[in-house]
């Protein structure tokens, strides 16, 4: 019995490059920005967590030494540890030998293929990242109108303040740190658009300069690439991300119907970029604070395979990793922000 083509070649290099060089167009998803990447030699492991009490001082002691007395001992508290088991996901679909000869449409059936497997994969791998940063079980929580004092679309919300209001409950809740990301659902995002406090920050080329701005909120809407920039600006905030992206939720067979994969009312703000992670020959990872990190085991790889009898011909995914969690005290979701 011949080789099926699986068994001489597993990995198609070809489609593999496919794959990576058509991510990057699609701008929407942007769970690959969001996150720190560590790479990992093994699929499981354990990550090593420092606890920050040990390097907050010893508010017990009285470090004035006497002559000839003995120094005073700093308490310590016990480092913990989590584990980590990156996943293999995986999709592919086929199609018929008579089809890749018969097909009049431009191009290769093999690469439409290829990118229908990797919209799949990569839809599925931002809706891991917003099910983990936008789920209030995993970090504090609250709602808008406790956070923000109200609302970001309702009359006489001032969202700008509001925002510095959240940044001010992560840097309490981070020892001290400020919040590097913010992460906003996009009917949250265009809400801000149209916020007055928001809009009366725009100027000609230049933020700072209130004396070109709109005061009071003017008549023009924001585009999202300045809401991300007054928050860079004014807040200090440097990564500001808008979860754009929708995926398809009926099954095969119903009628289609499609939803945000980052919820449209929901904000995340935490310390994404502080990892600096270091990987252990075992596996084991230390890392700067992070509220959660994406432990990478095998970048996207894309192949095809014919079937037994040579009547279909079939092109894969695959990729090995895991969104997780690390601290929780280094994020805040803030919930229920549109009216």
């Amino acid at each position: 019995m011949a080789s099926s083509y699986s068994n001489i070649h597993p990995v198609d290099e070809i489609l593999t490059s496919l794959v990576s060089e058509v991510i990057p167009s699609d701008s929407q998803l942007i769970a690959g920005q969001v996150f720190e990447n560590v790479k990992v030699p093994e699929r499981s492991g354990t990550f090593l967590l420092e606890n920050t009490r040990n390097f907050m001082g010893s508010p017990e002691l009285d470090l004035e030494r006497a002559p000839g007395a003995g120094r005073a001992n700093i308490g310590s508290f016990d480092r913990t540890s989590l584990t980590f088991k990156a996943k293999i996901y995986s999709a592919q679909d086929s199609i018929a030998m008579e089809d890749i000869i018969d097909s009049q449409y431009p191009g290769s059936e093999e690469q439409r293929i290829a990118r229908k497997v990797r919209r799949t994969m990569m839809l599925a791998k931002e809706k891991r990242a917003a099910d983990l940063l936008f789920d209030t079980t995993s970090f504090s929580n609250d709602s808008c109108a406790n956070v923000m004092g109200g609302q970001v679309d309702a009359a006489g919300t001032d969202a700008l303040t509001g925002l510095d209001k959240l940044k001010d409950l992560v840097f309490a809740a981070a020892h001290g740190i400020n919040p590097d990301t913010i992460i906003l659902g996009r009917g949250v995002a265009r809400a801000l658009a149209r916020n007055p406090e928001f809009r009366s920050y725009l100027s000609v080329g230049d933020f700072t300069d209130a004396g070109v701005g709109i005061a009071a909120g003017g008549s023009l809407v924001l585009n999202d690439s300045a809401v991300q920039a007054i928050i860079r600006d004014v807040l200090n905030i440097p990564n500001v991300y808008v979860g754009q992206a929708r995926r398809e939720t009926a099954v095969p067979g119903a009628t289609s119907s499609e939803a945000q994969i980052w919820n449209d009312e929901t904000i995340f703000c935490g310390i994404l970029k502080g990892s600096d992670a270091i990987v252990q020959k075992s596996g084991n990872v230390k890392g700067m604070p992070v509220a959660a990190l994406n432990f990478d085991f095998g970048n996207m790889v894309a192949g095809q395979y014919d079937s037994l009898d040579a009547t279909r011909r079939y092109v894969y995914a695959e990729e090995v990793q895991q969104y997780k969690a690390i601290d929780s005290t280094l994020g805040y979701i803030v919930t229920d922000c549109l009216a």
